[in-house]
């Protein structure tokens, strides 16, 4: 960054001494060496290396994302309760679900750290689902003849603890129009969608207050020096192993698994897509994008711009955040929900043009990025054509 020079002007007048001209141009010259020299001292004494600076950042705003998610989890916990009480109109727990699902996208990309400690990832949102399980599990708890609690969501399976659970609940019609029925089936949904949803808000919290614990965090910056020969996964490779693996998931699952590339019979399938009741697929792959792009301009800290430069690979950031446009523009010409649009021949060349510019930037964060960073990436579960 760029700071703006002080300019001294001279409030000498014309009536000045050649001397005293002299002495106010010497002055200058002092003032000036003494800031180059404050300048240099100042440099000197941050000898924080740049992995740990970008490290650092990218934890700060995990961070924060983590807290965003737990302001709209409790938002949603309070908007189904409020439904329940009166359940006429679902559009505001619908929207504030929505909003929800958002806020888990932008950090849906952190495999790493506190959330692998409890299945905390699958507890938020289990998918991909192609049989269908979540109905099934979600079936079975309403079924039994007992009053359903947060002990008894404990003991279920992670399938009905989150996100997925809940929009089947809010969105699917098959739940959604019997809540104004006077039916122990209607009882029962109202139970689970709020203990459900509270159910998210101790999952999520536990998450955030795990990226705040001093102790973690100790411990994890303290690996973004040891460097590709220690044995132990450095921060710096568990990010962009990360980044990498969200872009891929989003080629291979969110766009090639309802597009059919991932079937034997490469037959296009909307349910495939994610969040396919709730129409928000390509609101979701959008909110991936742009927490990638956040990652690599941040407006409030050390970005991967930064630390590319200092790799003197500055160009590769232009290159990534340019590849990361053209998918946001090319998403931007769909314009009808990825389970239909996938159904339709005539949105296939779009939707082609959107799988394909992925790839592309998938193979710049791993041709490009990691060599740059001299990160060896492992092995990869998303690994794919």
């Amino acid at each position: 960054m760029r700071y703006p020079g002080a300019t001294y002007r001279s409030s000498a007048t014309k009536y000045l001494t050649s001397a005293t001209k002299y002495r106010s141009s010497a002055n200058n010259i002092v003032h000036g060496l003494v800031l180059v020299i404050t300048l240099a001292v100042v440099s000197a004494c941050d000898s924080t290396p740049p992995e740990a600076k970008w490290v650092a950042a990218v934890s700060k705003r995990i961070g924060s994302d983590y807290q965003a998610l737990l302001k709209e989890s409790e938002t949603l916990a309070s908007s189904t309760a409020t439904f329940c009480e009166q359940p006429v109109d679902l559009s505001p727990a619908r929207t504030q679900w929505l909003r929800t699902m958002d806020a888990w996208q932008q950090v849906q990309w952190v495999r790493f750290g506190p959330i692998l400690e409890n299945n905390d990832d699958w507890k938020i949102q289990f998918w991909p689902d192609k049989k269908n399980i979540v109905a099934r599990k979600v079936g079975q708890l309403l079924e039994r003849e007992q009053a359903i609690d947060a002990a008894t969501l404990d003991k279920a399976s992670v399938v009905v603890q989150g996100l997925t659970a809940l929009e089947l609940l809010l969105f699917d019609d098959n739940f959604s129009q019997r809540y104004g029925e006077n039916t122990p089936q209607a009882e029962k949904q109202c139970q689970l969608l709020r203990v459900t949803s509270e159910y998210l808000v101790t999952t999520v919290n536990r998450i955030s207050e795990g990226w705040q614990d001093d102790d973690f965090q100790s411990r994890w910056l303290a690996t973004a020096t040891t460097g590709s020969d220690s044995t132990q996964v450095d921060a710096e490779s568990q990010i962009v192993a990360a980044m990498l693996s969200q872009m891929e998931k989003v080629k291979l699952d969110k766009l090639g698994g309802p597009l059919g590339y991932k079937n034997r019979n490469r037959q296009p399938n909307g349910y495939f897509a994610e969040s396919w009741r709730s129409h928000s697929s390509l609101a979701n792959i959008q909110a991936n994008l742009l927490a990638l792009a956040r990652v690599i301009d941040a407006q409030d800290g050390y970005d991967l711009r930064r630390l590319l430069a200092h790799h003197g690979a500055a160009p590769l950031a232009d290159q990534i955040q340019a590849q990361v446009n053209k998918c946001l523009s090319l998403l931007s010409d769909i314009d009808k929900p990825l389970s239909e649009a996938v159904m339709d021949s005539a949105y296939k060349p779009r939707l082609d043009a959107l799988h394909q510019a992925v790839g592309e930037l998938n193979s710049l964060l791993k041709s490009g990025l990691a060599p740059a960073l001299q990160i060896k990436l492992g092995f990869n579960s998303n690994d794919g054509d």
